[in-house]
């Protein structure tokens, strides 16, 4: 560590000011690990040991970011410790390579050595996943849905920072009173969006196993309709067998054939096209979620193999059997509603599956939905013409926390009196004729009425732990005044007169 960050001084001092900080003391650096209650990796010391990040003039470290002082990197890391509780599986999270760094928005054992001043990071991640190493170099932030191994370790980055300074492979940049670097020549590229298109991670890359020659002879094979797909999404063809979000939604594509090599993609979106088969999926390996509304294919069986798979929407395609969902080991959210399936007992062996979205027609699909136990989410679509004992089979759902009907017409759901997860309901274009169970659930946090009545509506005034309603504004003046203690109504859901919306600003003061 000494020798690699000696040489990157003495060449950075050819170009800037001196700007590293000296060495941080061995009772800062575990001050800093008190309060994070964790432990740094020994690179992580070696480094702080040398140097506590830089000036605030410096050019940035790592190609015009800066590197962080200990209390820089305290305070970066308890904001985002602070929100981790609530927001720590907030959005779409992606590792590149698969399996390498916890697909979270925020984890608290990610230490920032850098930042953007945007809400991004370079960071030392010590809680990596089952393929990665801890003390791997990663980004994370904000804007960063996509994790990428940088660096199996801190003295690979360095390295590799003192091997562009060696190669002169960087840019000077300089701006009123502040003067940085950036990677590549005659460039001005945010480090961050550089590493997209590095060979990561640096000095020991992970191949793809599709050769230069190989994409080159794939490109030639491509029609003009894919050649031009190819256009729209990349300056570089070569580099759109490494996209990891494809989305060719309504693309009037009958064939994807040319996705074989697209096998780094780890969102695709392939709605509302005319394919038949999905056999060029076959390798898509680390695909995480796949979109195949309204399309014309059938079956699922190309896609067995497709172990981290955690989303899938058929809704409105031709799927008729549901069997190789089970197959599915990762499967966690699965759209299916209006498709051809009759039979639903294969979900109930989707041992991962807690978000449905389903049309339910007979009381044997209903019974197959029931004994789902690990659903935490499900949305029904034209759950209508069900006697108050077939409805009742909702009542077995023990992690339930969340309920949406859209377009159905119910007499009750007292099934769920008893439940002590649910935690929101939502209905859409739905009629309750008796809504009694709404202010008998202990767990109720949230309900919301979209073009949607209950016939004894005032009744939802007897829960004793309903916090939010969103409603139409007749919906809200009719419970405003029977609640007891304050109801958050901010959300009216259609259109008010100006007389409405003055009494309802006025309720909300």
């Amino acid at each position: 560590m000494q020798s690699i960050i000696c040489e990157i001084r003495e060449k950075l001092k050819q170009v800037f000011p001196s700007f590293l900080n000296p060495p941080a003391t061995e009772l800062e650096i575990q001050r800093v690990e008190k309060q994070m209650n964790l432990i740094f990796p020994e690179q992580l010391r070696a480094l702080y040991l040398l140097h506590n990040g830089e000036n605030e003039n410096g050019p940035g470290l790592f190609f015009g970011l800066p590197f962080l002082t200990l209390e820089d990197m305290l305070q970066e890391w308890k904001i985002w410790a602070d929100l981790e509780e609530e927001y720590a599986l907030e959005g779409d999270s992606y590792s590149i390579p698969t399996n390498y760094i916890k697909e979270r928005y925020i984890n608290r054992n990610w230490i920032p050595i850098s930042k953007d001043y945007g809400g991004n990071h370079i960071g030392i991640d010590i809680d990596p996943d089952v393929k990665g190493t801890c003390g791997q170099v990663i980004n994370f932030g904000r804007d960063e849905e996509i994790k990428y191994v940088i660096a199996e370790q801190l003295s690979d980055l360095l390295e590799f920072i003192n091997h562009t300074l060696k190669n002169r492979n960087y840019s000077i940049h300089h701006e009123e009173d502040y003067t940085y670097w950036s990677y590549g020549s005659n460039q001005n590229i945010h480090y961050l969006d550089v590493i997209r298109s590095l060979e990561l991670p640096v000095l020991k890359p992970i191949k793809s196993g599709n050769s230069e020659i190989v994409i080159k002879n794939w490109l030639e094979q491509l029609d003009n309709q894919w050649l031009e797909i190819v256009k729209k999404r990349v300056n570089n063809p070569i580099d759109f067998v490494k996209i990891k979000k494809l989305y060719l939604m309504r693309e009037n594509l009958t064939n994807i054939e040319p996705l074989t090599k697209c096998t780094e993609v780890r969102e695709l979106i392939l709605s509302g096209n005319h394919m038949t088969t999905l056999e060029p999926l076959k390798n898509m390996l680390s695909l995480k979620k796949l979109y195949l509304a309204h399309t014309p294919i059938t079956d699922l069986h190309d896609l067995v193999n497709l172990e981290h798979l955690q989303f899938l929407n058929i809704n409105r395609s031709k799927v008729k059997d549901c069997t190789q969902l089970a197959k599915l080991p990762s499967l966690k959210e699965l759209d299916m509603h209006e498709t051809e399936i009759e039979d639903y007992t294969a979900l109930t062996q989707c041992k991962s599956l807690e978000t449905l979205s389903i049309s339910i027609y007979n009381v044997k699909q209903l019974e197959a939905v029931s004994t789902i136990h690990t659903l935490k989410h499900l949305k029904i679509f034209e759950l209508n013409d069900f006697s108050e004992v077939d409805l009742n089979l909702l009542g077995k759902l023990t992690q339930l926390q969340s309920l949406e009907l859209v377009n159905s017409h119910l007499t009750n759901l007292d099934g769920l009196i008893s439940s002590k997860t649910l935690r929101e309901i939502k209905l859409k274009d739905t009629t309750i004729e008796d809504g009694t169970f709404l202010g008998k659930i202990t767990s109720l946090k949230a309900l919301e009425l979209n073009h949607s009545s209950i016939q004894n509506l005032s009744v939802v005034a007897m829960s004793e732990s309903l916090e939010r309603f969103a409603g139409s504004f007749s919906q809200f003046n009719i419970l405003k005044d029977l609640f007891h203690r304050t109801i958050d109504f901010s959300t009216i859901i259609g259109e008010m007169t100006d007389e409405e919306s003055d009494i309802w600003h006025q309720y909300l003061g």
